[in-house]
């Protein structure tokens, strides 16, 4: 009779999940991976599925026996290859007056993950609201082209290249000095099934941060799919999976830039704004891409002049971004 139960109870939760895929389609089918004398095991079998996998024991008696749902879409167990990748954002940090106000409308010169290399283009736009007491320009521009090269020497080790050209300026003189190359190179040590060893450098050519490294560990655990951490400098990230689709993560990220402006006297000059910011995002599925929201906290601002010696530190803000991961 307990026995009976059970079936019954799992031809419902089946029919129940059929039901779920209807409303959001998984690319796959469910399988029997059990005998027909035990509690049927299903999984969900495609390429295009995600890999986490929710198990709950069943008490009748004195058996304890597991039945296993099929996988949701999740943070992702799948080794770190990309260091950057083709974004675009609008973000908002407010302020006037005397506050720091900043608005950007900006791409990136990276490739889609799954890309093994290519040319694409970049643009960014930059709304500044304040302070005061700094003469900066209201608007400041960045166009580049870059190339971005993937690939792998073995199973063992990954790479990811890229170098741009950009130009980063006000445009209301020659913007000679506004001329930056950055570029990155980063290899991938990828030492075991869920842990990846990332190293390199990040060269930034800006006035306060020339070249970073590039360092840190990528960990995601089969055994614990719905959480990935990766854990390198200078973009540190951890996701948790939330529903089907969603998942929430952690990142840390360094803003801004340098920019060759000229003041309303006509005399040139060369200003680098710096800011870190911890963001607290939620990403959601697209079909090509991913979307965010994220809100964070900015620290550590600055703002300092090639030709002058001061250096203005705006109080730290709040940001909101809405960004799509390719």
């Amino acid at each position: 009779m307990q026995s009976f139960l059970l079936r019954l109870s799992v031809v419902h939760l089946v029919v129940w999940l059929g039901m779920a895929q209807a409303q959001e389609p998984y690319h796959g089918k469910l399988v029997n991976l059990e005998d027909a004398d035990s509690v049927p095991t299903y999984r969900l079998e495609g390429e295009e599925l995600e890999e986490l996998e929710l198990s709950s024991p069943l008490e009748l008696g004195s058996e304890s026996r597991r039945l296993r749902l099929p996988r949701l879409r999740h943070a992702g167990h799948h080794p770190y290859t990309d260091y950057r990748l083709d974004e675009s954002w609008i973000s908002y940090m407010p302020g006037s007056g005397d506050e720091f106000g900043w608005v950007d409308v900006e791409t990136t010169p990276y490739q889609p993950s799954g890309y093994r290399g290519g040319f694409s283009s970049a643009i960014g736009f930059h709304f500044l609201g304040g302070p005061t007491a700094v003469d900066l320009p209201p608007r400041l521009y960045d166009f580049s082209l870059g190339y971005q090269h993937r690939g792998k020497l073995d199973d063992a080790f990954s790479y990811d290249i890229s170098t741009s050209i950009g130009m980063f300026s006000d445009f209301e003189s020659s913007a000679r000095d506004g001329v930056r190359f950055p570029s990155h190179a980063v290899g991938m040590l990828h030492v075991s099934p869920e842990t990846d060893w990332v190293f390199g450098i990040d060269y930034l050519h800006r006035d306060d941060i020339k070249i970073l490294p590039v360092v840190g560990i990528a960990r995601h655990s089969e055994r614990h799919p719905a959480m990935r951490f990766d854990l390198v400098f200078p973009r540190p990230q951890i996701e948790l999976a939330l529903t089907s689709g969603k998942t929430i993560y952690l990142a840390g990220r360094l803003g801004g830039g340098t920019w060759d402006i000229e003041y309303p006297n006509t005399q040139e000059d060369v200003v680098t704004y710096r800011d870190y910011r911890l963001l607290l995002g939620v990403r959601g599925p697209r079909k090509d891409s991913s979307s965010s929201i994220e809100f964070g906290y900015v620290f550590g601002r600055k703002v300092d002049f090639r030709t002058a010696s001061d250096v203005t530190r705006p109080e730290d803000a709040f940001i909101l971004r809405l960004v799509t991961t390719r």
